[in-house]
């Protein structure tokens, strides 16, 4: 997961990390360490809760994956 990905994210929509936790049902203390890099590698299932709470099109969840949209044609 792309932390710095996520931080735009959560910045462009206006989502505080408190409020990120109440969208997903992750606790705040989990998200704290995804975004500040605490926890280096989350589960698919978090990373998709939280995809899914930032309500991410399929571009947008790629690229919190980690791949970037200069990937796109090497697939």
């Amino acid at each position: 997961m792309d932390k710095q990905i996520l931080k735009n994210i959560m910045k462009k929509k206006h989502i505080s990390m408190y409020k990120l936790s109440k969208l997903s049902g992750i606790e705040n203390k989990s998200i704290w360490n995804i975004v500040n890099n605490k926890r280096k590698d989350p589960q698919i299932s978090t990373v998709v809760k939280i995809a899914k709470a930032l309500d991410l099109d399929e571009h947008e969840f790629a690229e919190l994956c980690g791949y970037r949209k200069d990937d796109e044609n090497e697939f």
